[in-house]
């Protein structure tokens, strides 16, 4: 139907918008041919969205991590304790005695900057 010019590869099905957008791209913005080519697509899927949905956010990811990890420390207390007991070992030892150090002290003063 509409031959061997256009690279069907690229076209997005997620939403109207996303189909008219890469029926654009493929069509080499020929609206007439573009117009076609989501015609041809909605017949066939007649209900798609008319935008994407919205993706989620890196805060969102954050929360249903720490939602998750909260709910599986209360199911697994004896292993919840076990790690924190460990985590105190570890920074109370000297191994790891460096993140208790203080700061390194200041050297010399530095002189102002040459105007």
């Amino acid at each position: 139907m509409f031959g061997r010019d256009y690279d069907f590869s690229l076209i997005r099905t997620s939403s109207k918008e996303a189909l008219l957008r890469s029926a654009l791209l493929v069509s080499n913005n020929d609206i007439k041919k573009a117009s076609e080519i989501c015609e041809y697509v909605t017949k066939i899927l007649p209900n798609l969205p008319d935008t994407d949905p919205a993706p989620i956010s890196a805060l969102d990811h954050v929360d249903v991590f720490t939602s998750r990890l909260s709910e599986w420390g209360e199911k697994h207390p004896n292993v919840t304790n076990a790690v924190s007991n460990l985590f105190m070992q570890m920074i109370r030892s000297s191994k790891f005695g460096a993140f208790l150090q203080p700061a390194a002290e200041v050297a010399e003063e530095v002189p102002p900057p040459m105007v």
